[in-house]
């Protein structure tokens, strides 16, 4: 038998040849059929699971909106829980200069339940209140919910609608989110919607929820400020070792001075501002400490016009700094307005205006040109120790100005939040579909 014969009984036999063609693609379809809906199965299976870990995990599905009639842009900065669960705090802010109502009784809401697909189900946690709390005049507001039992991982769909428009209606706003989508109130009312899972593993807790009353400034501290108040220490700690390093630099540079000679000339030490002659930086960076925390601290007996000697150390934003700073019988806007009236620091022009003194009495700056090769020497080290000073003496003014005043802003914003906060917890405020 040849291969062409060989070939053809294999085909016959395996029902191969053309006489076979419908049975043989029927038994194809089979399999096809029976792997699709295995891999359908799967995916199936996997999206369900996806669906179950989402909700499991995920605190917050909505980080920004767009109210309805006014076109405010607003951000949601989490969703924050106690530790017992059964406490939920929902933080937005708008812009400071947004024009809204700080008056929390200008407010309502409604809480509706979700499902994965944010569309509208009843809440399935019992006993929810509510209370809407402005924060002073920051722009911050929150919607706060007390609820008889931990909180089910459950979407939540909170509407906030604002009563009190300060601003013309704009063109009109496409709300997203399910079967709300055409809800007509979004039109007749200025309102924005939120989608969060206060029952979520990964919500975030706050000490300000575990209280047995509620204090706005200790929410808005621990939401708003404290990571503002970090980056601001941080900044100050980074000058001081900034400040350090040029103080360095001057001790440095000053001995060269009697070291350098040019045919028995030599650089006699400048009048230094005693603005910044005698200070120093004390203590150990944070990478030097053993245990990682900085210590160091400026002494000086001058405070830059418009600064502040502030201890920011041994404090903090919450428990304040003004009462230390601000004299007695003294508010501390009075205060302020007083410090920006001193005027600018002096000490960077007394530094440029520093006489460099040869040992013969003339005036290296004054008396010799830049180009003189013969007193490059000189010239280096002159140009190197101004450097250092000006270095030293910006450095110190940012430190005591600008960069101590970022920090005692955020002092001004908690004490407007717990001078101005209002809330509304009344029966009305909140309505829940069960």
């Amino acid at each position: 038998m040849g291969i062409t014969d060989k070939a053809r009984a294999f085909n016959k036999k395996f029902k191969l040849d053309s006489h076979h063609a419908i049975e043989r693609f029927g038994v194809f379809f089979g399999i096809f059929a029976v792997a699709g809906a295995v891999v359908i199965s799967t995916s199936g299976a996997l999206a369900y699971q996806a669906g179950r870990d989402s909700l499991s995990h995920t605190a917050l599905y909505t980080s920004g909106f767009k109210t309805s009639k006014t076109n405010l842009d607003g951000t949601v900065d989490g969703v924050y829980t106690n530790r017992s669960g059964n406490k939920a705090l929902v933080m937005m802010h708008f812009s400071p200069t947004a024009q809204i109502s700080y008056n929390a009784a200008d407010y309502r809401a409604f809480l509706l339940g979700s499902d994965n697909s944010l569309n509208s189900e009843p809440v399935t946690t019992n006993g929810i209140k509510g209370s809407f709390h402005a924060f002073g005049s920051t722009g911050y507001v929150g919607v706060l919910l007390n609820a008889d039992q931990t909180f089910d991982r459950q979407v939540l769909n909170l509407t906030v609608r604002a009563n009190a428009e300060l601003v013309s209606p704009g063109a009109k706003q496409t709300q997203n989110g399910g079967k709300l989508a055409d809800d007509a109130t979004f039109s007749k009312y200025d309102q924005w919607r939120v989608f969060f899972n206060p029952g979520a593993s990964g919500v975030q807790k706050i000490a300000a929820l575990d209280a047995l009353v509620f204090d706005p400034a200790q929410a808005y501290y621990e939401v708003a400020l404290k990571d503002k108040e970090a980056e601001a220490r941080d900044a100050l700690d980074q000058t001081l070792v900034e400040m350090r390093t040029n103080l360095t630099q001057i001790q440095s540079y000053t001995s060269d001075l009697q070291m350098t000679k040019i045919d028995g000339l030599f650089l006699r030490p400048p009048t230094v501002p005693v603005s910044i002659a005698t200070d120093q930086i004390t203590g150990v960076s944070s990478v030097e400490a053993k245990d990682g925390v900085s210590t160091l601290a400026l002494q000086t007996k001058y405070v830059a016009p418009g600064g502040f000697d502030l201890n920011w150390r041994s404090g903090n934003v919450y428990d304040g700094y003004l009462d230390a700073l601000v004299p007695a019988g003294q508010s501390y806007a009075q205060f302020f307005t007083k410090r920006r009236d001193e005027g600018s620091d002096a000490t960077s022009r007394q530094v440029s205006d520093m006489q460099w003194t040869l040992s013969d009495d003339t005036d290296l700056a004054r008396d010799y040109q830049s180009s003189d090769v013969t007193m490059r020497p000189l010239m280096n080290i002159m140009n190197n120790l101004s450097q250092a000073y000006q270095n030293y003496s910006r450095n110190k003014s940012q430190y005591q100005s600008d960069l101590s005043l970022d920090l005692l802003r955020l002092d001004v914003d908690l004490r407007d939040v717990q001078s101005n906060s209002t809330v509304r917890d009344d029966s009305g405020f909140l309505t829940t579909l069960h």
